[in-house]
């Protein structure tokens, strides 16, 4: 009996405690309102410091895997046409696209997109000018990579088993493109070479600004630009002249005379016996 006693003065002590302590997390509420407004602080508490742990898988690297699998998704697959932005953003005779890109990137992107930034600054057809947004880590995918009209995102999160390394979403227009959002993929990307994060950032920047794939073939030779599918990145972690033609065709007044050898170039063009050009339509 004296056992029973006890055991039942230790259970009510429990308890006791428990309460007490249940009435300290809640913020010490003096009626039901406010404990139900406690639970819910309380509530909103946790579930921000849950948010600030990333429980998501990301790979230990790249290697084994054939970088073919990774675009099929890309929606400038099968495209090669230039979507150029809405005129409001060109000034033709002015250097070209006038283009605010916004860096919603954590700290370890930096490199990696500040070199891309300053590599597509060397086309005389664009005029970029970057706006810093500060990244909380606990941010969700969604806060990070949020559309703003008349801009460019470029921002990373772990998008998970997505199928691809990167992607950019861009929102048209009557046929123009009024804001884009690229996107660095964590899941694949995150403790990927240099070389293969580089080259992501080049190109989904690449296609940000309306441009399409130089090359959709993973196999045969590089071609030396970021916009070239490849299996072997390192060559091609930059842009190209081939892209900076098409910016300035599709964003500079450029003199008929430098359009055809521009076209020429690109293989829009073929020059004929007679010294005539015929322009490839379609294809």
């Amino acid at each position: 009996m004296g056992k029973g006693i006890i055991g039942s003065i230790t259970t009510l002590l429990l308890l006791a405690g428990i309460g007490i302590a249940c009435w300290y997390f809640l913020g010490k509420p003096e009626n039901i309102a406010e404990a139900k407004e406690g639970l819910g602080d309380a509530y909103n508490r946790t579930k921000d410091q849950i948010d600030k742990f990333d429980f998501g898988d990301v790979l230990d690297s790249l290697e084994g895997f054939d970088w073919g699998d990774f675009f099929s998704d890309d929606p400038f697959a099968g495209n090669m046409t230039v979507t150029g932005w809405n005129e409001k953003f060109i000034e033709r005779d002015n250097g070209g696209l006038h283009l605010t890109i916004v860096n919603s990137l954590s700290a370890e992107w930096q490199e990696e997109f500040d070199i891309a930034v300053a590599d597509w600054s060397a086309s005389s057809a664009l005029v970029l000018t970057v706006e810093e947004k500060p990244v909380d880590d606990a941010w969700d995918n969604e806060k990070k990579c949020e559309r703003q009209a008349d801009k460019m995102i470029v921002c990373n999160g772990n998008f998970g088993e997505t199928g691809w390394l990167g992607i950019c979403e861009t929102e048209i227009m009557n046929g123009r493109i009024i804001s884009a959002v690229a996107k660095m993929n964590e899941y694949y990307l995150n403790k990927a070479e240099f070389v293969e994060r580089r080259f992501t950032m080049c190109h989904e920047i690449g296609h940000g600004f309306g441009l399409p794939h130089t090359d959709e073939n993973f196999y045969n030779k590089n071609l030396g630009n970021c916009l070239d599918y490849t299996n072997d990145p390192e060559e091609n972690v930059e842009p190209g002249q081939v892209n900076f033609d098409k910016l300035e065709d599709a964003y500079l007044e450029v003199e008929e005379e430098e359009r055809e050898r521009m076209l020429l170039r690109s293989g829009r063009l073929e020059e004929n016996m007679d010294g005539s050009v015929t322009e490839a339509i379609g294809g």
